[in-house]
C-alpha cells in the first residue's frame, strides 16, 4: 500500500512540475522568471497557431515593491527586432495577475498571464519573442526570450 501511495504521489508531482514549462533565455536586462508555461508547448520552438491567442503563464518573484506592471513584447526575426503592440485591454499587467493584484510586495511570488494574439494574416516564420514586465519606475521586473514559430 505504501508503495502504491509513493508511486501515485510521484506521478502527480511530476505532472505538476513538468506541465508545459519550457526553456527560455536571459534578456539583456532584468531577471529571468522562475518558470514560463506556454499552453500546448513542451519544447522550443513553441508553435503559435495563427488566429489564436498564445497563452503564457509567467511565474516570478518580485525583487522589490511593485505598484505597476506593463508588459513590453518584442519579436525578432531575420536580424530585425520590432515591438509587438498588445491590445488595449492587455496593457496593464496588474489586471493580468493570476490570483493576485498590485501592489506586489517584495519577495512575493507572482503569476502573470500573457495572452498574445497571433493574427491569421501573420506569415509563417520562426522568431524570438521577448517579454519584459516593466514596473512603475520603468525598470524590468522580469524578462525572458522564447524561441517560437508562427504556424
Amino acid at each position: 500500500m505504501q508503495l502504491l501511495v509513493a508511486v501515485l504521489l510521484s506521478v502527480s508531482f511530476s505532472s505538476i512540475v513538468f506541465a508545459d514549462v519550457v526553456t527560455v533565455h536571459q534578456c539583456k536586462q532584468g531577471p529571468l522568471p522562475v518558470s514560463v508555461d506556454v499552453t500546448g508547448c513542451r519544447t522550443t520552438p513553441c508553435e503559435l497557431p495563427k488566429g489564436q491567442d498564445a497563452a503564457v503563464l509567467v511565474d516570478f518573484t518580485a525583487d522589490r515593491h511593485l505598484t505597476a506592471l506593463v508588459p513590453k513584447v518584442h519579436a525578432s526575426f531575420g536580424g530585425v527586432t520590432v515591438p509587438f503592440e498588445l491590445p488595449d485591454d492587455r496593457k496593464d499587467g496588474c489586471q493580468w495577475l493570476v490570483g493576485g493584484v498590485c501592489p506586489v510586495s517584495q519577495n512575493e511570488d507572482v503569476t502573470y498571464e500573457l495572452r498574445l494574439p497571433v493574427l491569421a494574416v501573420y506569415p509563417s516564420m520562426s522568431l524570438t519573442v521577448e517579454l519584459q514586465l516593466v514596473d512603475q519606475d520603468n525598470t524590468v521586473a522580469t524578462c525572458f526570450q522564447l524561441e517560437a514559430k508562427v504556424v
